[in-house]
């Protein structure tokens, strides 16, 4: 671009001193518009590198850009972005650094996105599901066949008041499954409680599920709670998104769109190369163990979802959240600017 700006002035120099010689000693003013060279979304794309800050939770939701994080850390760099990684089992640690531009896009929870949406009067979108629920109903014996097997049963369950609760909740209701009893541990409790044959029937999440099994051989799956959804709603159970800002998104419609591309690329990648991706898992912190890992990621199921698909399955979602507590979905269903469609010609290619 230097160059051009170069050979332009020279030219406008030229212009100049030939002019001069037909009008005299009368001054010409030429403007040179410093806009139409600085403006990155007008630059040639692969001459231009721009460095993205990706945040994202560690566990199931981080799975997706493990591929994009070995990539980046051999310096292996992309045509057109670069890549700097924050990852934190912090919400809170993660918001913030959202909330303060430290990190430009997130890989967080549907409803915290939506949460956000409504704090910052729509300045926050979704452009693609990652993940589609990582909780089990794991047994220590051979009784549940079918989730209506749930009726009479004590299940020990993690996160009350929280996105689990109205999930199983509402898949109790809607199955008509009568007479349950409830109680409530941490993830790592329960995990233990169960590893020990002390409980028999839990809902856990992914990698505690792994663990615990890992320990017992007597524990088994037997109800996946994505599968119960999507029998009993009809749609995918949205549970982890990848999200931005909308100003952000509407300043660099190119470097996001590349970084969905590299993000649908990593996340590809993530499912069809289970085993190395378990390593990968435990090496960037984001599952402790790359053997758990291995059995995990399997059970996580990630996905990248977009376009009219996610808007029916996550305004679906978010309506059940809303109709459990308003507040877990900060209080109002999003209107549709919550769904970020790319430019055509960023569109994502499968």
């Amino acid at each position: 671009m230097k160059i051009f700006r170069l050979i332009a002035v020279l030219m406008i120099s030229i212009m100049t001193m030939s002019f001069s010689g037909c009008f005299g000693d009368e001054e010409i003013q030429i403007e040179i518009d410093d806009n139409a060279y600085n403006n990155s979304e007008n630059e040639t794309e692969t001459t231009h590198i721009s460095t993205v800050k990706v945040g994202t939770l560690k566990g199931p939701t981080g799975v997706g850009a493990l591929r994009l994080m070995e990539l980046e850390e051999k310096e292996e760099t992309y045509e057109y972005n670069s890549y700097k990684f924050t990852a934190t089992d912090s919400t809170d640690e993660l918001v913030a650094k959202f909330t303060n531009d430290e990190v430009d896009i997130v890989a967080i929870p549907t409803n915290l996105a939506s949460v956000l949406y409504n704090k910052t009067n729509g300045n926050v979108q979704i452009a693609a599901i990652n993940t589609l629920g990582a909780l089990n109903i794991v047994e220590n014996g051979d009784t549940i066949k079918t989730i209506k097997d749930l009726s009479n049963k004590t299940i020990y369950a993690t996160s009350k008041g929280a996105v689990p609760e109205y999930v199983l909740n509402h898949l109790l209701k809607e199955n008509s499954v009568e007479n349950v009893t409830i109680e409530y541990k941490e993830p790592s409790e329960l995990s233990s409680l169960m590893a020990a044959g002390e409980i028999s029937i839990g809902m856990l999440p992914e990698p505690q599920c792994s663990i615990a099994m890992s320990k017992n051989p007597n524990l088994k799956i037997s109800l996946n709670i994505t599968d119960e959804w999507k029998k009993t709603v009809n749609s995918d159970m949205t549970t982890g998104c990848i999200a931005v800002k909308k100003d952000y998104a509407d300043k660099h419609p190119r470097v996001f769109g590349h970084f969905l591309q590299d993000y649908y690329n990593s996340i590809m990648y993530s499912v069809k190369n289970v085993s190395e991706t378990a390593k990968l898992a435990e090496k960037f912190k984001i599952i402790p163990k790359a053997d758990i890992a291995e059995k995990a990621i399997p059970n996580c199921n990630i996905v990248y979802i977009d376009g009219e698909e996610m808007k029916t399955s996550v305004t679906n979602f978010l309506t059940v959240l809303y109709n459990s507590n308003p507040d877990s979905i900060g209080g109002k269903i999003p209107a549709d600017d919550f769904f970020y469609t790319p430019k055509e010609k960023y569109a994502v290619k499968k």
